[in-house]
């Protein structure tokens, strides 16, 4: 078969549901959501089903449909198998997002100036901080 009959066989490719969204994270240990993903592993009965806890918790969210089941593996403790119990570093993780205030990721971007550092408005010069004087 020739190189350019091969290039064009088969059928032309279709984007899958994660390839067609634009990706966005979403911190699944803030309090908005661990609680329901707790509330769901805690009423588990018998040997723990990841895909089954995913499926409950997209049908109660659809936030959920990003979720997966390899990410309650992630979370929980690898030695314990006949129930999901989460791991240290998983606990750790959850109290530092209830913390009051959470992770700070906003700062501050105003900076104080002193009247030295101010150009006059005669010029149509704007105030500058002493960094780019």
């Amino acid at each position: 078969m020739k190189r350019r009959e091969k290039e064009k066989a088969g059928k032309p490719h279709t984007p899958t549901k994660r390839e067609s969204i634009p990706p966005k994270y979403i911190n699944w240990k803030s309090p908005a959501y661990w609680p329901l993903i707790d509330q769901v592993v805690r009423q588990q009965i018998g040997k723990p089903n990841l895909s089954e806890i995913v499926r409950q918790l997209r049908e109660r969210d659809p936030q959920f449909d990003h979720f997966s089941h390899r990410r309650l593996s992630e979370w929980r403790d690898p030695l314990v198998k006949d129930k999901i119990v989460w791991s240290e570093k998983t606990i750790n993780e959850v109290r530092k997002e209830f913390l009051p205030g959470g992770i700070q990721t906003r700062f501050s971007i105003f900076v104080s100036l002193s009247p030295s550092h101010l150009i006059s408005a005669a010029d149509n010069s704007i105030a500058c901080s002493p960094w780019y004087t």
